[in-house]
């Protein structure tokens, strides 16, 4: 990306940016980098193009910005993981594309989680986790959040609105997910696994999962109607949905049970691996909504994975320097707050000079 590039992309960034990188300690002492602007335009070429720290001096010289050494720079953009993470909280995407939603589901918006995992070089290969909301019909960020890997994957790291759908993996089908979902008066649909929590019919009786799917083909899914107890003992009601996999799914899928059991030393019990011949899901969402069509839906989470392959293969998200955490922490926040000011390029109708591509 060349320098006239780095300069569109500033356009748009959040008003207030400026102040915020002195409230933040991004700039403490107005030495050689005097003011926010030429402090983000290096940040930018720093995380923009394959430069090194001695390249990133040479520009500082060649931006008439000043005489900045390759660890005074490396100081200074550690200091700025704060002030990106403020500015990723202000950027606000539009919609990449616009693809028309399901009938029926006109008031919702369909949000995809997810959480990636990315390890830093050397010795210490300390691993952070990115979490992750997708717009999923108008590709759309709405979420992000940085974390190590101690923070497991659950829907309380998001903010939920009312008009969100969830569309999540196995890691967001527990009860403290559905919870704080069904609190926050969105809906979800989450795919579970065997014995994630208790199932209970309308009698307040616990149901065998294996026993319900058991009532899916290939062809036609199952609906079944149940109910959960929240952590104030009451009652709720919601749908399992499933359908069965293909020989082909099915047997893919043993082998990688088996093979996943041999890593870790592990039996996984043959209920575990009946359950697994289906997909499974959970949601909150009406019976206005076909039990194939939610199926159809949890599909379209895919779309977060793609998004997460373009970040670490177009971004290089994931090929993390080896610095202190400090500069790590700076690092990731920053290649996130490109990634967004690129959708708002993108979004806008503007576009990068084909000139200007190497």
């Amino acid at each position: 990306m060349e320098a006239n590039n780095i300069e569109q992309l500033i356009e748009y960034l959040p008003l207030g940016y400026e102040e915020k990188c002195r409230e933040t300690g991004a700039i403490e002492r107005r030495r050689v980098i005097k003011d926010a602007l030429s402090l983000m335009r290096l940040c930018l070429l720093y995380l923009t193009q394959a430069c090194s720290l001695l390249d990133v001096s040479l520009y500082a010289s060649l931006l008439s910005i000043g005489k900045l050494s390759d660890v005074a720079f490396m100081k200074r953009f550690a200091k700025c993981g704060k002030w990106f993470a403020w500015i990723i909280n202000k950027i606000r995407p539009e919609s990449l594309i616009n693809y028309q939603k399901p009938e029926g589901l006109e008031a919702y918006t369909l949000v995809g989680l997810d959480a990636s995992d990315v390890t830093e070089k050397g010795a210490t290969k300390r691993v952070w986790r990115l979490h992750y909301a997708l717009d999923i019909l108008n590709m759309r960020s709405l979420q992000q959040k940085i974390t190590d890997q101690k923070t497991g994957e659950s829907l309380t790291n998001f903010e939920i609105k009312p008009e969100y759908l969830i569309l999540g993996d196995r890691a967001y089908g527990t009860k403290t997910s559905i919870e704080y979902c069904l609190e926050n008066e969105g809906n979800f649909v989450f795919r579970i696994k065997n014995k994630a929590f208790k199932l209970y019919n309308k009698d307040k009786q616990e149901i065998h999962l294996l026993d319900e799917l058991k009532k899916a083909t290939e062809e036609d899914a199952a609906d079944v109607e149940v109910y959960i107890k929240n952590a104030k003992k009451e009652f709720v009601r919601l749908r399992v949905c499933a359908i069965k996999k293909t020989p082909v799914q099915i047997e893919r899928s043993r082998r990688h049970i088996n093979k996943n059991d041999v890593r870790k030393g592990q039996t996984t019990s043959e209920e575990t691996k009946q359950v697994n011949d289906y997909i499974v899901v959970i949601t909150s969402v009406s019976e206005t909504i076909s039990a194939i069509e939610i199926l159809s839906l949890y599909r379209l989470r895919w779309q977060v994975e793609l998004y997460f392959k373009r970040l670490k293969s177009i971004m290089d998200f994931g090929d993390i320097p080896k610095k202190k955490e400090e500069g790590v922490k700076a690092w990731l926040h920053g290649k996130i707050m490109v990634a967004l000011l690129l959708e708002k390029v993108m979004g806008s109708g503007a576009a990068f000079s084909p000139c200007t591509q190497k």
